[in-house]
């Protein structure tokens, strides 16, 4: 059966149709077939319908990866309204200040994560938004708020009509997913997909990494996440396969539920993969369902290239990564089946079928194959723009179309992308050019390391240097000046860094990356 859908909802609504009792969600001991998922986005449409949400209307929920995700998310598409996730994880001023940016006129949320009492901090929220009709508690009623399943499970019949009619209104241009930026260097910004630039998306994504109405999807990305929201989320629900959720990444829990579930399709950071390869059940994991294994985010250390090639050789599973960004809609390039582990290290893969590439210099013109540059990309994956912000999308928009992505890289001669670092991470010292990843891949080669981050920072003589920060392979140890050594071994001297401080974890942030803010602060002190 085709996917010809111009709306993410409709693909509910298809393999509803399609496949009624086939598993759409696994959460716990929680198991939601299609049928029943379409039947909740309706009940929720209809609700948010009767709760006044007008088209175009943002719909923000303060959750990680369970069902009433994926539910509202898909509710608020049919309804034409903007979803926006938040990570419970985010700080009381992180979360204020998407908040008022995106004025939701319903906010959704768990009622506790970890130590955060959620509740009251919506309740907070909404004496200062007088844009928040109602608030929603998932899973009970507080004073104040509503209980998210009673808000959806009063009859509601008679906006049935009601319903119809805002989907007949509806365009596929129109804004649904809103995500937004990690904001590292300010205010995070807001990131505006439509349903043409989502479809378009996982409709070349879901056939190269090969994720079809069979597969098993493991999702443990915070909502806030593209992972969470598009590469795994919707390209699920675009090609029929099943969800399982976690609400939280472990380690030792994922490789548990990979056997259980018998998962499919894994995507992860590498950082996620490191750890797991740390834990005492790596050993002993049920691999033998795993047809593919996918990571982004950045490249791969040769220690989890060279676990991940042993397992598929044992397996048949195919190893697969690309380059993407948030204004992209996730992944627009892949590598192939027939790349080399060397070529996984490497390269980010070829562009896809329906987008345009090019690399190009600080005047952004274009530049000779072969030579480093900015990354540019054009097609209709391409965001709409950031929300309320039109000074910064036209600084990474131009007339034509294309998108700078800031980001550097070069085509090699077999025509794959190749990333070269961050055009705003790089540092000068002694005038020289260095980019981080330069430091942190020699430090990766190192057998003991399974990790690494290169944070650099103002010296006095210096201009700017880096200061290292490993994570070891559990088990084995090593030294601040063993591995200096090795750097200046297989380093120029003006990208060696000037400390080296081992770790046995390093920080992460919510999404499983390595926390450079935290590790800014550590070396500044």
């Amino acid at each position: 059966m085709e996917s010809t859908g111009q709306f993410l909802w409709e693909y509910v609504a298809k393999w509803a149709a399609e496949k009624p009792d086939a598993e759409a969600i696994v959460f716990g001991d929680t198991r939601i077939t299609w049928a029943q998922l379409d039947d909740a986005v309706n009940r929720t449409a209809r609700a948010f319908l009767e709760a006044g949400v007008e088209k175009g209307d943002c719909i923000a929920m303060i959750s990680m990866a369970r069902p009433e995700f994926l539910i509202a998310f898909m509710a608020a598409a049919k309804v034409s309204a903007i979803w926006t996730g938040l990570s419970p994880r985010f700080s009381v001023g992180e979360m204020g200040r998407i908040l008022r940016d995106c004025r939701p006129s319903i906010l959704i949320t768990l009622d506790r994560y970890e130590d955060a009492n959620l509740t009251e901090r919506a309740l907070t929220f909404s004496f200062g938004l007088s844009s928040i009709r109602e608030i929603l508690v998932i899973g009970k009623e507080v004073s104040g708020t509503v209980a998210f399943d009673a808000f959806i499970d009063s009859p509601r019949a008679d906006w049935d009509t009601a319903l119809v009619e805002r989907i007949a209104d509806a365009d596929p241009e129109d804004e649904v997913l809103l995500m937004y930026t990690s904001g590292s260097s300010g205010m995070p910004k807001g990131v505006l997909h439509t349903h043409e630039t989502i479809l378009s998306n996982v409709a070349q994504q879901h056939e190269l990494f090969e994720i079809n109405s069979d597969s098993r999807i493991l999702l443990h990305f915070p909502i806030n996440h593209v992972a969470a929201d598009v590469e795994i989320g919707f390209c699920a629900v675009y090609a029929g396969a099943c969800i399982v959720m976690m609400d939280r990444f472990d380690p030792g829990a994922t490789l548990d539920t990979i056997g259980r579930e018998k998962i499919t399709v894994l995507g992860q950071i590498p950082p996620m993969y490191l750890l797991e390869m740390g834990h005492e059940k790596f050993s002993s994991a049920d691999w033998s369902s795993v047809k593919t294994f996918v990571w982004g985010g950045s490249s791969a250390p040769r220690t989890m290239l060279d676990a991940l090639d042993e397992i598929s050789r044992r397996t048949g599973a195919r190893l697969v990564t690309g380059y993407g960004a948030t204004e992209l809609g996730g992944f627009v390039t892949a590598t192939r089946p027939e790349d080399t582990v060397e070529q996984l290290g490497e390269q980010a893969g070829i562009l896809y079928a329906n987008c345009e590439m090019r690399i190009v210099d600080e005047h952004r013109k274009p530049l000779p194959p072969g030579e480093m540059g900015e990354i540019a990309i054009r097609g209709p994956v391409l965001m709409k723009g950031y929300l309320n912000s039109p000074g910064r999308t036209s600084e990474v928009l131009d007339d034509e179309g294309w998108y700078y992505t800031k980001d550097l890289g070069r085509v090699n001669k077999d025509g794959a992308l190749v990333i070269c670092g961050r055009s705003n991470d790089m540092y000068k010292t002694n005038g020289e050019n260095v980019f981080p990843c330069e430091v942190e891949n020699v430090l990766e080669a190192h057998p003991t390391v399974l990790y690494s981050a290169a944070i650099a920072v103002p010296d006095a003589i210096h201009d700017e240097v880096a200061h290292a920060h490993v994570m070891v392979v559990p088990g084995t140890q090593t030294t601040s000046e063993a591995l200096m050594a090795w750097c200046k071994e297989h380093l120029a001297p003006f990208r060696v860094p000037k400390t080296i401080t081992v770790h046995d974890a390093l920080p992460l942030l919510a999404n499983g990356k390595v926390d450079r803010l935290k590790l800014r602060e550590i070396t500044e002190e």
